[in-house]
């Protein structure tokens, strides 16, 4: 099966459409608010089917189990990230690497804040060593993080990057996007809206510089 042909089957998007899809679709989209809310073990399937609108048993009979739904969702949303991140990756083909550099941090952060649910799985996910955080990374995070790391090396043979490890680069990155998942916080704190585009770009033009900030210094 292909790369695509598993991240559909996994996500539930199938091609039946009709009633079936519909149903499918309103699953999907309450699990993957509820999960992103409170969590794999403090969501129920009662909970999932009435925050959907559908009935009883529904869930199992689309996904088997909760913990096949769990993936479904989890891979829709890293399959909504990708989608977003594949048309910067065409596209600064052709740039030159300082500001190849820049620009996919910059189109990171705006896909992070289109897709604050990623970043609320992994802040819950990523603290418990169990059988999800593994599924996640084998299936998502580790291929992620291989592209970071290359945009790293990239950046360090351009004398772009700081000083940094590559983990400590992933991790200053990926951690850059908490202000869109904290949403809530970053509204009583600074009184505005972080998802405003305003706040978008300037979130992004502040990591491109502060992660690029040793190329000043190189020229």
């Amino acid at each position: 099966m292909s790369a695509q042909a598993t991240s559909t089957a996994l996500s539930g998007e199938s091609e039946v459409g009709g009633r079936a899809g519909q149903t499918r679709r309103k699953l999907l989209d309450a699990g993957t608010f509820l999960f992103s809310q409170h969590g794999y073990e403090a969501t129920s399937t009662r909970q999932i089917e009435t925050y959907a609108g559908v009935q009883r048993n529904l869930m199992s009979y689309h996904f088997g189990s909760k913990e096949e739904f769990w993936k479904a969702c989890v891979s829709r949303l890293f399959e909504h990230m990708v989608s977003a991140l594949r048309p910067a990756m065409v596209q600064s083909r052709d740039i030159e690497p300082v500001e190849r550099i820049r620009f996919l941090i910059r189109q990171f952060i705006r896909a992070s804040a289109a897709n604050p649910e990623i970043g609320r799985v992994m802040f819950d996910e990523g603290r418990c060593n169990d059988w999800r955080l593994e599924w996640i990374v084998e299936h998502y995070v580790r291929d992620f993080f291989g592209t970071v790391t290359e945009l790293f090396e990239e950046g360090r043979r351009h004398h772009v990057i700081p000083d940094l490890s590559p983990i400590q680069f992933y991790y200053l990155l990926v951690g850059s996007a908490s202000m869109f998942s904290m949403a809530p916080e970053c509204r009583l704190l600074s009184g505005r809206d972080p998802n405003e585009d305003a706040m978008v770009n300037a979130q992004a033009d502040a990591i491109a510089a502060l992660l690029t900030s040793a190329c000043a210094s190189a020229s």
